[in-house]
């Protein structure tokens, strides 16, 4: 078993839903400095992926009444997860 905090960061993929929801709640700044950034947009196999604190997603993006806002696999640093012994 693998514990993770939420206030660490994790990778996830945005939505078309969830662009226009991040539009409509924070706005084209908060977009272009928090979440379009150098130091949160990360390509993995040619694919974007947003590295962003996990509280903060579900704050930004939380379920829309069955709308994804974001895909459902995420990706973790492997240093930021903690080994549990059982």
């Amino acid at each position: 078993m693998k514990k993770f905090n939420i206030n660490d960061y994790f990778y996830i993929q945005i939505t078309e839903a969830g662009w226009r929801h991040l539009e409509k709640t924070v706005g084209d700044e908060y977009i272009k400095y928090c979440i379009n950034g150098e130091h949160s947009m990360k390509k993995i196999n040619g694919e974007i992926w947003y590295r962003l604190q996990c509280r903060s997603v579900f704050n930004l993006l939380p379920n829309d009444f069955g709308k994804l806002l974001f895909k459902t696999t995420i990706m973790l640093d492997d240093e930021a997860l903690e080994e549990l012994k059982q």
